[in-house]
Formats: C-alpha cells, structure tokens, sequence
C-alpha cells in the first residue's frame, strides 16, 4: 500500500502534457475517420452541428477531464510502468463511459455508430501509451553516459548468482544493473523448475537445477570469472530444508557466500521493530469481544450508508475551510501493535503558505475545524476502518507509538475506537495515567450494555461537550492499582493524607477542565492533528 503524501508543500496541481492534450482532441476523429471516413463530412457546419462533430467535441472534453483526474501528468513518461498502463486504460475506459452516458444517455444523439466509442477508447489508450513507451526508450536520463563502462571495470563489482526465480529477483537483477558505480554484477541464475532452464529473468540466464551450485561456480571460474556470492530468494517454498543445506554445503566448500536477497540488499527489519512486537504480550480478554466485531460490523456499515448526506456535507465545508485534501491520515497502533492508517477530515490547515513559509499555529485551526471536532464530526471516515478490521466502534482510543504506556500489552489486546470509556469520562481533560486507567477498566468490563451506555453517552458529549467525571477516573485509577498493583506515587504523596491528596487531584482536574477547549499541537511545523 501506497501512502499518500504528508507533506504540505506537495501541491495538487492539476496539469496535462502537450502531446496527451493533442491526443485526447484527434482521437475521437480519428476513431470516426477509422468507423467511416463519411461521418467527417462537415455538412453545414458551423451553422449546424452534425452529430459526428458533437460526438467528437464531448469525447475530447470527457478525455481532457479524465485525463486530469487521474492525473496522469503526474506521471513521468521515462519511467513508464505497467501501473501507470493500468492507469491510462483505466481513465480511457472511464472517459468512454462518460461520452456514452452523455452522448446516447442524456442528448440521445443519433448518426454515429455505436462501435465508435470502442474504437475511440482503443486508439486513446494506445496513443498514450505509445508516448509514454517513446519518452522512455529516447529519454536521455535512462541511457548510461559514455565513461559508464570504463566506470563499471575500474569498480570490480562482485559476481553474483541468484538463487530462485521471483519478482525479487528479476527487481535486484535490474537494480544491480543501474547502479554506478556497479557494485555487483548478477552473471547467472538458478531454479528447479527444469521448464526455465535455458530462459532468461532480466537478461540473465537460467542456467540449471540450484543443487548444481557447485559444478556452476567451478565452471565460471574455469572461464575466469570467480562468483563471489550466492542470493537466495526468498520464497521458502523454493528453497526447502534439503536443498538449503546442499546449496550452502557446496557454497561453504568453494568460500563463496551465500546470503538472502534482502540481506544483501540491506532490505532486512530493523532491531527496533522486532524488540516493539516482541514487547506486546497476550492479555486476556472477556468473550464478548468475539461477538463485538460481527455486531460493529453490521452498525459501521449501516451508519456508513445512513451518514453519508451528512459526510459529503462536511467534506464541502471543509474543502471550502481548509481546502484539498479532504482526508487527513496518520499511521497508529492497532491490535497486538498492528500498524494501520486512522483517517479523519482535515479541520487544521496547511502549516506551510503558499510560498513555502510557516504559517502561525494559531490560526491553523479555524472556528469551522473547532466546531467540526467537538461535535466529532471529523471521525466519521474511521467508519471505514471499523469495517475493515483496523478498528472498534467502541474501545480505547488509538495512540501514537511515542504515547504508548510502558506496559502497552493490555491496551493493544484488543481494536482502538473511535469512541471509549475514556471520552466520555473526560477525554482531553484526563491525564495519560487516567486515560490508561479507564481504558483498561473497560477492556475488563466490556458488555453489551455498557457499549450501549458509550454510545449513548458519546452523542451527549457531541451536543453538549466534554465533562470531566471525577467519580470514574477515581474508581478506574483505584481498580486500575488494585489489579495492576503498580501505583504512581512519589516520596511526597506518600505520606500525604487522603484528604489533601483528595484536594490536590481535584484541584489539577479543574485546571484540566479550564484547558478542554486548548489546541495542543506536539509538533510544531507539520501537518499533525491532535487526536
């Protein structure tokens, strides 16, 4: 999955090559012309439109719009791929079905054969794609420069063989070849499936079984060429047990190295990411989380459709406020430290201007984005992610991994929410421990019933506000210590009376409530909505 750019200053600018903008107004003509030269009889024209004409002038203007939408300018032609193929045929094909629409479904226009569309999306694809292919193969950023030789044999680059046939494989080989100076150079292949033997995967050869590895090395060196690594690929089921072993055995005899691919391309997971999920351990859960997910599924959905008038409504109003993109995403923890994509309506603006200086914090935030998220009107996309799986409608809120408590275990045990027990207990008012505290009481006490009393609750505080409940963070940091047995006192508190501590804590809750309605941004300069 691909993400889309966080970055302020990348602009959506709409913008249309030459060549496609000549294409996309000869190409119906053309299709007409290859239909039936006659249809290009101009007639009376321009007194009278003939319907040849109208057909070909909305065809073209269907081609422009679809080619801006897709944004396929974006799109460099030297480094043309089979995705971007996709891409032109897919806007192709959606700019013929816009001209049937409104061609033959709206003006009802009679004269042109009903073939020609067909014909007009061919000749618009494969127009499209022929420049794309004729600026990749003349574009002098791909064709290496003239001492690009002499550099490749002053680098000695290593001698590879590549072990397994895969799409891996066939980018490494390609990536070796681009590099300059070269650093390895892959000079043959191996696979055992004998019906590939003799082909070729990125212009290099397969040459026989991997269990041949031995005789292959020995051979090349005969030739003067001395393999100095073996890359496996890393399908296992290319490699099993046995022929692991045989293919390292007769590696370790001739001092050659045989490494995985990734390995060798240092596309290896970092110790980082493997120390974070080894941290998360299994904390058990009532069984009525097994049944939740068939229950908020079946009310994502259904409020998904119900709410869709008011969602398109918001998003005009915070195109009109903030402008495009409409989305705003950013990447936290879910399940057992599962990373996912939390999406909402923008209510901050852009923290750069127009040319690039920074804009002042206080006014990112507009009265129209205050409003929009007190009301929580800006969560109505994570409807989205409650029915793919990423989330709950109900459960605690999820959080960046920097905000993770130090036992993140019981807290990722189970989906985030778009609402919880913690947001309707005080929400922005409640300190972390708070937050943690009540969060996992509900994750203990999860029913049917107290959902219902969250949802319930959830809209009052969209109409009325946050309010601080004292009386439940009280009983959910009292639980909380009993069952974790972990209390946060330091030397001072320990010895202070229950009722001062009373008075204190109260104290800093009111303080706490004074600041509800407070925009705190964590990281000055980007692009990052408080949660």
């Amino acid at each position: 999955m691909r993400l889309a750019s966080p970055a302020s200053r990348d602009r959506n600018q709409f913008r249309i090559e030459t060549a496609d903008l000549l294409l996309a107004i000869t190409a119906p003509f053309v299709a007409l012309a290859l239909r039936d030269p006659v249809l290009l009889d101009p007639g009376d024209f321009p007194a009278t439109i003939p319907a040849s004409y109208q057909y070909g002038f909305v065809s073209a203007a269907c081609a422009i719009l679809l080619i801006l939408a897709f944004r396929l300018g974006d799109h460099m032609g030297q480094f043309f791929s089979l995705r971007d193929a996709f891409a032109v045929c897919s806007a192709s094909a959606c700019a013929v079905a816009l001209g049937c629409l409104l061609l033959f479904g709206v003006m009802r226009i009679e004269g042109v054969p009903r073939s020609t569309p067909l014909i007009f999306g061919l000749v618009l694809s494969a127009g499209m794609i022929a420049i794309r292919i004729a600026a990749r193969a003349f574009h002098k950023d791909l064709w290496p420069g003239r001492g690009a030789d002499r550099d490749v044999a002053k680098a000695d680059p290593r001698r590879v063989i590549v072990v397994g046939v895969d799409r891996l494989a066939s980018a490494a080989i390609k990536l070796t070849d681009e590099l300059r100076p070269r650093k390895a150079q892959v000079v043959a292949a191996l696979d055992a499936r004998p019906r590939l033997c003799g082909r070729k995967i990125a212009g290099v050869s397969i040459v026989g079984d991997p269990r041949d590895i031995g005789a292959v090395i020995d051979e090349y060196a005969i030739h003067g060429v001395e393999v100095d690594e073996v890359w496996l690929a890393e399908d296992p089921a290319s490699s099993p047990a046995d022929r692991l072993a045989a293919i390292e055995s007769q590696c370790a005899a001739r001092g050659v190295v045989a490494i995985g691919i990734s390995q060798a391309l240092n596309f290896i997971a970092s110790p980082q990411d493997d120390a974070a999920g080894a941290a998360i351990e299994s904390y058990e859960t009532p069984a009525y989380f097994k049944a939740k997910r068939l229950i908020e599924f079946c009310a994502a959905s259904v409020l998904l459709v119900a709410m869709l008038p008011l969602a398109l409504c918001v998003a005009y109003v915070v195109y009109l406020d903030v402008g495009a993109p409409l989305l705003f995403w950013q990447q936290r923890l879910g399940r057992n430290g599962q990373k996912f994509l939390l999406y909402k309506f923008r209510t901050y603006r852009a923290p750069f201007d127009a040319h690039g200086r920074p804009a002042p914090e206080n006014t990112r935030l507009s009265r129209v984005g205050r409003l929009i998220r007190a009301s929580r009107l800006d969560e109505i996309p994570q409807l989205y992610n409650v029915i793919v799986g990423h989330m709950s409608l109900i459960g605690p809120r999820p959080l960046l991994p920097q905000d993770q408590p130090d036992d993140p275990g019981p807290r990722l045990s189970v989906r985030p929410g778009v609402t919880g027990w913690a947001q309707i207990n005080g929400g922005t008012s409640v300190s972390p421990e708070e937050k943690n505290a009540l969060d996992l009481w509900y994750i203990r006490h999860a029913c049917l019933r107290l959902d219902l009393e969250i949802i319930l609750s959830t809209i009052l505080v969209a109409l009325t506000g946050e309010r601080l409940n004292g009386r439940a963070v009280d009983h959910a940091l009292g639980w909380y210590r009993r069952e974790f047995e972990a209390p946060s006192r330091d030397a001072v508190t320990m010895g202070e009376a229950p009722w001062d501590r009373r008075r204190r804590e109260e104290a800093a809750r009111a303080d706490r409530r004074r600041a509800v309605g407070a925009v705190r941004i964590e990281y000055p300069y980007r692009a990052v909505e408080p949660s």
